[in-house]
């Protein structure tokens, strides 16, 4: 469902979390944590409103410029430590990896990676779509006249994250008013919609249908491996796929998977039958009576040909709508898709280091222009920092402050003292201090310690 099954190996802190409420498919989210805005026009805006505020904007930009390429250092090491966890399920990997992973090794590395992608997707400000909301998109009647079946449990993790709704205008017309009229209606969007997938082994798989069917294992294997066998070229159980989109209709999002069934809606087959079963009883009788008076091999040939045709056309009509089907499915998969598998991650990645470089930019120049903040400052700061981004950038975002200011400490930037007032470096301070812990990152200290953070296995 949303999450990794029950059965599954992600376990953690990232795993065991419970997800953030989502809003009901079909309405638009109130404002998150998502900041819209570029990180150069909102550091921009950040030294105009100081400048504006009578402060000196050159020690500002300096430090501001060297806490976002900390952050990127910071994402850089955090993203290949991913991707190193990330190759023994790489579906498309073009390099060669010499090392043998044992099997200890490679459940270890899928429970950080899972792990570790949920962190990134949450520090770039996604949601977590809950099962029981998956569940109503799933069963929601989508306006293609496209209804596609999806079986969650032959997977052993699944997990989809979107971040921002909106809402766009459709036309279709209405079968019951005989197709005569156009209709409009509000279509609501993910904006960004992200799902990890992997499938269950085979052998897991039959073991569960034995005890769902009441089958033995050679049957279940069967079955198992028939359903695979109609998956696309390449698709296994060992893979872990990563898939990114956008503006993807809510109600579509089974579309989204490989094990996707085409069915019709009652109407269409109601349509069907009327029209097929209909033409053909009226194609059969025309043409029988013509047999029944033919006098000659012209006449009863034209006949057969006659019945033949109809025929084949009520069985071409159901193949067309059934294709009608299949070209909506593919348009949908390849004008809204932004990347997968490795290019997915990367760009999580991305997003993650601006989400973070914005939120740490904002909470430091507001902390550093205050003489003096305590714990029970901070709903004002914050609130200021939403003012600032209303009336200033013209966007409604609900500040993430503890995250901002969980970073800033770990960097040293802010200290706290016993009686909880908090102390914020001043720009010149805090330039000087970064450019420090860069040049700690080849102390030999520091570089135990990373050594100590990679994967239990090395990838060459």
């Amino acid at each position: 469902m949303s999450t990794t099954k029950p059965n599954g190996r992600s376990q953690g802190p990232a795993a065991e979390a419970s997800p953030p409420a989502a809003d009901p498919p079909g309405t638009i989210e109130p404002p998150g944590h998502f900041i819209p805005l570029t990180r150069k026009y909102l550091r921009a805006s950040l030294l105009k409103y100081l400048k504006d505020d009578g402060a000196d904007v050159r020690p500002f930009t300096h430090a501001l410029h060297c806490l976002a390429s900390w952050r990127h250092n910071q994402y850089r090491t955090r993203l290949l430590h991913l991707l190193e966890d990330y190759l023994p399920f790489l579906p498309d990997g073009d390099t060669t990896c010499l090392a043998d992973v044992t099997e200890t090794e490679k459940s270890a590395a899928h429970r950080r990676f899972i792990d570790g992608v949920q962190a990134l997707l949450e520090s770039a400000n996604y949601r977590r779509l809950r099962e029981e909301d998956i569940q109503k998109l799933l069963d929601a009647k989508t306006p293609y006249g496209l209804h596609l079946n999806v079986d969650l449990t032959a997977f052993d993790d699944v997990l989809i994250y979107y971040r921002g709704t909106a809402e766009r205008v459709r036309e279709a017309r209405n079968p019951w008013l005989l197709y005569l009229r156009k209709e409009q209606f509000n279509e609501p969007l993910f904006q960004r919609l992200f799902l990890l997938l992997k499938l269950k082994p085979v052998e897991a798989r039959a073991k569960e249908l034995m005890d769902q069917d009441g089958i033995d294992y050679g049957k279940a294997e069967k079955k198992v491996r028939k359903i695979r066998s109609q998956l696309p070229v390449g698709v296994t159980s060992s893979h872990i796929y990563l898939k990114l989109f956008k503006r993807i209709p809510k109600v579509d999002v089974e579309m989204l998977f490989p094990n996707t069934k085409i069915s019709f809606r009652p109407f269409d087959k109601l349509k069907l039958f009327v029209t097929a079963g209909g033409g053909t009883v009226a194609g059969v009788a025309g043409s029988a009576s013509k047999l029944l008076v033919a006098t000659n091999p012209i006449t009863l040939s034209i006949a057969l040909a006659g019945l033949s045709g109809v025929v084949f056309r009520q069985v071409m009509g159901f193949f067309n709508t059934r294709n009608r089907y299949m070209m909506v499915l593919a348009q949908n998969l390849y004008f809204c898709t932004l990347a997968n598998n490795r290019g997915a991650l990367t760009l999580i990645a991305d997003r993650a280091e601006e989400e973070d470089t914005k939120e740490d930019m904002l909470l430091y120049v507001f902390l550093a222009r205050r003489e003096a903040v305590s714990r029970d400052d901070l709903d004002a700061v914050a609130n200021d920092i939403q003012t600032f981004l209303k009336e200033r950038c013209g966007v409604s975002v609900t500040f993430d402050l503890a995250d901002a200011l969980r970073r800033l400490e770990e960097d040293g930037l802010v200290s706290e003292d016993e009686d909880g007032e908090l102390t914020t470096m001043a720009p010149e301070d805090a330039r000087a201090h970064l450019d420090g812990l860069w040049d700690g990152l080849m102390d030999p200290g520091c570089m135990e310690r990373v050594e100590k953070a990679k994967p239990a296995f090395e990838a060459l």
